[in-house]
């Protein structure tokens, strides 16, 4: 029995603009769910003649004038533009997220009314959010032309099937590390066995397959095919590839080698963490997360590139973003603050009984009362005239775990730890009410100096001149 290809009927004018609205209205919906605080608009309201007839025939548009933050494309024959939030910018990471959105719509139109194959279902299986994370990081998986399904959305619909499950009453983590269309000169590949199995949620019915993989130490290997093909070591993995320049982003520590493993012949790396977050790795860096019930697109080049140009000393940005990821992985909130003048800060944001003094003093204060806020500067001598790049990682996310903030200066001098911020919300127009207490003192806290904060959910946010400017 053989499918057959045949256009379908078009249907009646009116249908035609419902689906329009329809297609249209859920292009703006999941637009919108990655970036809540733009404007989405229609430059046009006519659509040129004949444009349904060619399927959704979406376009991103390249124009060179004034808007050029403006994200603009064609969607049945109408001209749209996306607008960021005032202070904020697009990158190419964000036109790459709404070209796949709008393909994997293209593509689906295509499926609906322009042929009767029904050979890739698959389309329509899963969250419409992880077809799109899968379109970002390989659109030649949704190609017209392809008639394979995703691998990459295949994995990630396993993966939550997985965190569903439970193995001796906790809760499952594990990964695989899907091989790329390059040839890996740096491993010894071998043909799966002829009765490997198909990595999908199918696998998921063995519980014995949740003790194979922890996700952090090892991973499954998936091959081209999508065969599970064998269980690696992922630090070894990685370890094998070529030597290149440790110039690499910034990631948790603990998924260093899952990024690393990814930075060569086009590799792909799935994880469904301790924490039931699942991540994916590509090019060498984390570039999605998802947790909170969506997806999130993390850019962190584009986001180390922000903070680093405003800290201005390269070494101190990236030891505080490290720390900074390294917190959030264990869900352990944080403040840092990169103080410009030091003196314009004390006293106005830092208390002076906080300030890790140059000098030691005469003694440890008389009496240690619990709950005195002065007792703390008895610890003071453990880090007094200490540089933050000089500090061991483990040490760094000691003292910012502490409650408080880390304050340095911009030459990467510790000038306070555990700090209690002093701020005057009223000196923020606009400052919502529902703000915790640690988001109110970033925001503050960034008139004087850029400033990371970690919430204890995993986010990290950047401020810069009372402004929250990035998530990631």
């Amino acid at each position: 029995m053989s499918l057959t290809t045949r256009p379908a009927p078009l249907p009646s004018v009116r249908d035609t603009q419902a689906v329009i609205e329809l297609s249209v209205g859920v292009f703006r919906r999941d637009v919108l769910a990655f970036y809540p605080q733009s404007r989405f608009e229609a430059e046009s309201r006519t659509p040129l003649p004949g444009s349904f007839a060619h399927g959704s025939a979406f376009r991103l548009v390249d124009v060179v004038g004034e808007d050029l933050d403006t994200i603009r494309f064609d969607l049945f024959g109408i001209r749209h533009r996306l607008t960021p939030r005032p202070g904020l910018s697009f990158t190419a990471y964000d036109r790459r997220m709404v070209h796949a959105i709008g393909s994997l719509l293209s593509l689906r139109f295509h499926h609906l009314f322009q042929t009767a194959d029904a050979s890739r279902l698959e389309l329509f299986r899963g969250g419409s959010d992880d077809h799109y994370v899968a379109a970002f990081v390989d659109p030649s998986a949704y190609a017209l032309t392809s008639q394979r399904p995703s691998r990459i959305a295949s994995t990630i619909q396993t993966l939550r099937t997985t965190a569903l499950s439970t193995y001796e009453n906790r809760r499952v983590s594990t990964g695989a590390l899907l091989l790329g269309p390059e040839d890996d000169l740096a491993h010894a590949l071998t043909a799966a066995a002829p009765d490997a199995l198909p990595y999908g949620v199918e696998l998921t019915s063995l519980k014995s397959i949740h003790r194979l993989c922890d996700g952090k130490r090892t991973l499954f290997l998936v091959d081209r095919e999508g065969k599970l093909a064998d269980i690696i070591d992922v630090k070894r993995w990685a370890a094998a590839l070529p030597d290149m320049v440790d110039d690499h982003l910034p990631c948790a520590r603990a998924y260093t080698p899952h990024a690393r493993a990814t930075r060569t012949f086009g590799h792909i790396c799935l994880v469904l963490s301790p924490n039931q977050e699942i991540k994916l790795f590509a090019g060498g860096v984390q570039a999605f997360a998802f947790a909170h019930g969506r997806w999130r697109i993390l850019d962190p080049q584009s986001k180390f590139s922000v903070w680093e140009a405003a800290v201005g000393n390269p070494l101190l940005a990236r030891k505080l973003f490290q720390a900074a990821l390294d917190l959030a992985e264990s869900r352990e909130g944080g403040l840092f603050v990169v103080v410009s003048d030091p003196c314009e800060a004390i006293g106005r944001l830092i208390a002076p009984h906080d300030l890790l003094a140059s000098e030691p003093p005469c003694g440890p204060p008389p009496e240690l009362t619990p709950g005195d806020p002065l007792a703390k500067r008895a610890l003071h001598y453990l880090a007094r005239n200490r540089s933050v790049t000089e500090l061991d990682p483990s040490v760094l996310e000691s003292l910012a775990g502490l409650d408080g903030a880390i304050a340095t200066d911009r030459a990467g001098r510790l000038l306070a730890f555990g700090a209690i911020l002093r701020h005057d919300a009223a000196s923020l127009p606009g400052l919502s009410a529902v703000e915790g207490a640690r988001t109110t003192a970033a925001l503050v806290a960034s008139r004087f100096g850029p400033v990371l904060k970690v919430s204890e959910d995993g986010i990290v946010s950047c401020f810069l001149d009372g402004t929250r400017v990035w998530d990631l």
